[in-house]
């Protein structure tokens, strides 16, 4: 019999711990395993990934305003019936829904933190229900640290990085003096990716020959639009909105770049990583562990748009011979530790060990 392992999101937006969780199930999926994935929002991106016909139970819960009574006896049922062995949360809010089921329906439960902060407010319910964690996953070592240096939880855990596919490199040609130098970016607009910031440090340098190609959803959004006039940038930016195919422009571009104040482990900068692109990123955790440990870039102070022009500057202007081992630096540590062939077998031996010794213990019982 299949042994059946639920997963519990907020949603099935296209972010970076929601691919990884996708990336996680089907791969669960494809070792025998009986997956469900339940998205407590109804929202599911992956649609085209067709999840069902691979055989993936997926629910979507209706909106909460005016019906929460109904969803939270959708989730309790579909729970209940499912009679998940193992269930993994990720990201906070699911975190908190699954201890609450755990209570009634006596799953193992695995934490997957996805953050390295949490809002103060949150500090109590969080410590206080973290007893119900079984095992407690991060994504890097600064979310670990964090969470258990403040003590916001009650055991400790283990990190399993994001897996990130390694495509193939060629070195590349001689640069071309008079091209344009392209900056990617990736990320949705959303608070913590401080797009001003980047606008900002764009203006102080718009005479030079450059420009940033920005991939992400702007949804009904103006302001981006008016403040790139506001700063006659509109030259220098472009918004290209959200594109499936994000890793080709990675491929034509020559350097990434990231704004953020916050992050957990930025996808965008593992896949540029990945495509061996020098990286410019604030100065905060998660980008901090990999720029630091990758020795593939620079780090700028965050919501310091001179500084992190400054910063953009000293790639532009570098020898394309410097630029090229910083890349390197980078796609090589990416092939170690990040590769998703390896963080899937972490993920399999993890969810493996835990059924034989659940097993084992029903066994002496």
């Amino acid at each position: 019999m299949k042994s059946r392992v639920l997963f519990i999101t907020p949603s099935l937006t296209k972010g970076g711990a929601e691919t990884q969780l996708i990336k996680v199930a089907r791969f669960l999926n494809s070792k025998q395993f009986n997956v469900m994935i339940i998205s407590l929002k109804p929202i599911h991106q992956f649609q085209h990934l067709k999840l069902e016909e691979e055989g993936i139970k997926v629910l979507l819960l209706d909106n909460w305003p005016g019906r929460f009574t109904s969803n939270v006896r959708m989730l309790y049922k579909a729970v209940r019936l499912f009679r998940a062995e193992i269930v993994v949360a990720f990201m906070f809010i699911a975190i908190i829904f699954a201890r609450i089921l755990k209570l009634f329906l006596g799953f193992k439960l695995v934490s997957t933190i996805r953050i390295s902060v949490i809002k103060p407010k949150w500090y109590i319910p969080f410590k206080l229900t973290s007893v119900l964690d079984d095992i407690i996953v991060y994504n890097s070592k600064a979310s670990k640290f964090n969470f258990e240096n403040k003590r916001l939880v009650n055991k400790p855990g283990i990190v399993i990085y994001n897996g990130i596919t390694i495509p193939e490199w060629n070195s590349p040609e001689a640069e071309n003096h008079d091209k344009t130098f392209v900056w990617i970016c990736i990320g949705h607009f959303k608070y913590n990716k401080d797009y001003p910031t980047l606008f900002k440090a764009v203006s102080r340098l718009k005479d030079h020959n450059f420009r940033v190609d920005i991939l992400g959803r702007y949804d009904d959004q103006e302001w981006p639009f008016k403040m790139i006039e506001e700063l006659g940038i509109e030259n220098n930016v472009r918004l290209l909105g959200f594109r499936p195919n994000a890793t080709d422009y990675l491929k034509t571009g020559d350097a990434f770049v990231l704004s953020s104040y916050s992050e957990g482990m930025p996808n965008g900068i593992l896949e540029a990583m990945a495509y061996g692109k020098p990286i410019v990123a604030t100065n905060i955790d998660g980008n901090n562990e990999l720029l630091t440990e990758a020795e593939c870039g620079f780090l700028s102070l965050p919501s310091d748009p001179e500084d992190l022009a400054a910063k953009m500057l000293e790639v532009m202007q570098m020898p394309p011979a410097r630029r090229f081992v910083l890349g390197n630096n980078g796609r090589k540590f990416i092939s170690t530790n990040f590769a998703e062939e390896k963080v899937m077998l972490d993920w399999l031996n993890l969810i493996q060990d835990y059924k034989t010794e659940d097993l084992l213990l029903k066994q002496l019982a």
